[in-house]
């Protein structure tokens, strides 16, 4: 089953950069199974397959093609005879109408009346969604216990990528605010000439931090924070400019600051 901290990767859909790198926020890269760029990724990547199948001809098309595009061709028909009001129907959508509302209650019952398989198939899932094991196999004990078939065990695994998918965009969407929030309070805070005031900033990056720094900096958002800003600014300046003027050391190179906080020496 998917777990909804399992598949959240509070990753922007806006820009926000980062004051401490001058890069985009990357948080949470390594916590996370799919974030809703992909989701969205996947759905574009599926309606251009469908679209391809149905705009094919039969001739052209391979068995298993053939098979994918009659099953879409089935699907579709059947959604617009169920969401259509009766009224809009010709008589003989109404039949069908009937009949496919039959058809559903009748598997139901059949269903119900057949209950738990020996083993369950393999759910299906939306690509990129990572399986937890441990969570599937106990949800399995359970969907056995309670004689779910395989029909309806699948239904509940649907409502728990749906319920997962809205806690997943929840966070997004407070992750983005809270990092925007402080990114332009510490912007305020350092005034016109924040990006000079960075400077220092990276000069203590340079001196004493790691790559592993630089990544909990980006993945948390917190280079946007006030707090941590004006931390590494004073140790920036407490350094001092011996070894770090404008991005060039003595040999004339760039430095690491000059990389890591690309523009940091430009003016507003």
């Amino acid at each position: 089953m998917p777990e909804p901290n399992g598949t959240v990767k509070p990753q922007e859909s806006e820009e926000v950069s980062s004051l401490l790198d001058g890069g985009d926020v990357e948080a949470g890269k390594e916590r996370a199974a799919q974030t809703p760029e992909e989701i969205a990724a996947a759905k574009q990547t599926q309606e251009a397959e469908e679209k391809r199948l149905l705009e094919a001809k039969d001739e052209d098309l391979s068995a298993e093609d053939k098979e994918k595009k009659s099953g879409i061709v089935k699907t579709k028909e059947e959604k617009r005879l169920l969401e259509a009001k009766d009224e809009d129907l010709s008589a003989e959508d109404k039949v069908k109408k009937t009949a496919l509302i039959k058809a559903q209650d009748d598997a139901k019952k059949a269903a119900q009346e057949k209950g738990a398989p020996e083993t369950y198939a393999e759910f299906k899932l939306p690509d990129g969604i990572e399986i937890n094991q441990l969570m599937l196999d106990e949800f399995k004990t359970v969907a056995k216990e309670a004689n779910l078939s395989q029909e309806a065990a699948q239904k509940l695994v649907d409502l728990q990528v749906k319920y997962t998918q809205q806690i997943s965009d929840g966070l997004l969407k407070n992750f983005n605010e809270t990092v925007t929030a402080w990114k332009k309070e510490t912007v305020q805070e350092l005034g016109a000439d924040y990006k000079k005031e960075l400077v220092h900033a990276g000069r203590a990056i340079e001196q004493f931090g790691t790559p592993e720094l630089r990544v909990l900096l980006k993945q948390t958002g917190v280079a946007n924070h006030k707090e941590m800003v004006r931390f590494f600014i004073k140790v920036g300046k407490a350094i001092g400019e011996d070894t770090f003027v404008h991005g060039v050391d003595r040999s004339g190179k760039k430095t690491d600051a000059d990389l890591f906080y690309p523009g940091m020496n430009e003016t507003k």
